[in-house]
């Protein structure tokens, strides 16, 4: 307990000594008035015991998202102070990366405080920006390994106003000035101003980088050796120091610069078709079911030609009670969604070929084992699937057949739930599939190899299948994941995921153009018997899709039924 020794004031109130006299521990220290107790953010017992009115947290970026699978950590520390009278949380640390950053979270939700530094020679104030910081380069001589030219020890800082040049000293003084200031005319922040509104009155501190820091130790010459070490490892294909220097130095979460596409890019190059009627060129369905505890979000894609592809219909069906429940409505609602025959553009019929569904939930798997295994029995035609996306730790195939096991009847304790419903689980190579589809989203171009969707597709769709990044992951080394950006849903992604999952299991990409040409004469040649085709029997008035500027699900059910 340094910071408690080297205060006078505390040091007098907490002891540590180390003795365990009175209950002191190493993680839990009495004083007058109160306790401080340091708890782990992986251990679920130490974040539910005990309520507080202070919450501090540190470092929320390394917390777990999901702490013995009961839930985010920094939720459910927060939840230790809803009956305390004037409870207070504090949330401190470094922004990892841009989009899964939890201090970035956080501090969107704040009033975004600056701290504006007045120059010593303008007199004009501004935020400290790293931007602002120069260096001298050496006009001959041998060039550094790691500098080059450039002289670290030269370093300074330039008022953006004025010009002005700003030592190491001068810069420490010039923030000194400011804040003592600030706190002399009775400014209780010291100078700090909010720069946003929020309705909750939270108070957040951005900006807060090495530049404002005047302790011994630290100078701007030290700043720019790291950046200079960062430039030269990137050069060399290692991007670790620059994020260490992003997040650490300059305070801000690390962007990635990769080529994903945005979602304005994919708005633009939807397609003009109408959801749930098979286009032209799309031969074969195959269907993706995401599973949320209470809807079941559904995406139905048609296959062509060298894995050309079209979006017949995303959207979300939702259960009366739950989707826990076998016997809730809501299975019964995606039977006559996705056994129902689809459209095709000439007025005949497809049926779906495979069908992917999520079974990775431990609450939700034994209504998805019993529906895989009662549909599969009156459904021969397709292939059904109970599927769980691969750990992060592993890279997998897309699709690979699941090994054979033996299951010993005569002991159930030892039988999964799948084992007890007859039910085969599928390992989907989550990461593949997505590295795949991002693929597709890139490319600008129409024709074979595209992946296509309708432009009036329900709104949140582009939101949804752009809403990972692929990035460093906290616990696992040496290879980029895909993560979902905070604040962001990814039921549509997912659907994507299973509905390409199910492709592969029918080996959609490894067809020969004769079985094309076969599913082709089946799908465009009308019945000579069949003049005027009836349209599918298809329920899609329980499904929610409120794309703007589009009918309803409803409607067109309605204008297909005639």
């Amino acid at each position: 307990m340094p910071s408690v020794r080297a205060t006078q004031v505390l040091s007098g109130l907490i002891d540590t000594s180390g003795s365990r006299k009175s209950g002191q521990r190493v993680n839990y220290k009495q004083f007058p008035g109160g306790f401080l107790k340091l708890a782990s953010a992986n251990a679920i017992a130490d974040l539910k015991s005990t309520p507080v009115p202070l919450v501090i947290i540190e470092e929320p970026d390394d917390t777990s998202e999901s702490v013995s699978d009961q839930g985010d950590a920094i939720r459910i520390v927060m939840e230790r102070r809803k009956r305390q009278r004037r409870s207070k949380v504090i949330l401190g640390g470094t922004p990892s990366v841009a989009g899964l950053s939890r201090v970035e979270e956080f501090i969107a939700l704040s009033d975004r405080r600056v701290l504006p530094i007045r120059c010593h020679e303008c007199n004009g104030s501004h935020v400290l920006d790293w931007e602002n910081v120069r260096w001298d380069d050496r006009e001959e001589g041998v060039s550094h390994e790691v500098y080059g030219l450039a002289l670290p020890e030269s370093a300074f800082y330039a008022c953006p106003l004025c010009g002005a040049i700003w030592s190491d000293y001068r810069r420490k003084e010039n923030i000194l000035d400011t804040v003592r200031a600030a706190f002399e005319s009775g400014d209780p922040w010291c100078g700090w101003e909010a720069t946003s509104e929020t309705s909750g009155g939270v108070v957040g501190f951005t900006e807060l980088n090495e530049l404002y820091v005047c302790m011994p130790g630290t100078s701007l010459a030290d700043v720019v050796r790291d950046f200079l070490q960062a430039e030269h490892d990137a050069a060399l294909g290692d991007d670790s120091g620059r994020i260490v220097f992003t997040n650490s130095k300059l305070g801000r979460p690390y962007e990635y610069k990769g080529d994903q596409a945005g979602e304005e890019d994919l708005r633009a190059r939807a397609m003009d078709y109408p959801e749930g009627i098979v286009p032209r060129g799309g031969l074969l369905v195959t269907i993706g079911v995401d599973v949320q505890h209470d809807r079941l979000a559904v995406i139905v894609r048609a296959w062509g030609r060298e894995e050309e592809s079209w979006l017949v219909h995303w959207g979300e069906l939702y259960a009366e009670n739950t989707c826990v429940d076998r016997n809730d409505a809501v299975w019964e609602a995606l039977d006559r969604l996705v056994f129902s025959p689809f459209e095709y553009e000439n007025g005949n019929r497809l049926r779906a070929k495979a069908i992917s569904i999520d079974s990775g939930d431990g609450n939700t798997n034994d209504a998805v084992y019993y529906w895989v295994r009662t549909r599969s029995a009156r459904h021969s035609h397709v292939r059904i699937m109970a599927i769980k996306g691969a750990s992060d730790r592993q890279d997998p195939e897309i699709f690979a057949t699941p090994r054979l096991k033996s299951i010993d009847h005569h002991r159930p304790d030892k039988q999964t739930k799948a084992d007890r419903h007859g039910v085969k689980v599928y390992i989907v190579g989550t990461n593949r599939a997505k590295d795949w589809l991002d693929g597709q989203m890139k490319l600008e171009a129409r024709g074979i190899g595209r992946w296509h969707y309708y432009r009036k597709v329900r709104a949140d769709y582009f939101e949804q299948i752009t809403s990972e990044v692929k990035a460093p992951h906290k616990s696992i080394k040496y290879r980029l994941v895909w993560q979902l950006k905070s604040g962001r849903r990814n039921e549509a992604l997912d659907g994507e995921v299973y509905a390409l999952h199910a492709a592969r299991a029918v080996r959609v990409h490894l067809m020969r153009p004769a079985q094309w040409a076969e599913l082709e004469r089946a799908v465009t040649q009308m019945s000579l018997f069949q003049e005027d085709p009836s349209p599918p029997d298809r329920d899609l008035s329980g499904t929610e899709n409120t794309g703007e500027g589009k009918p309803s699900l409803a409607e067109l059910a309605r204008k297909l039924n005639g």
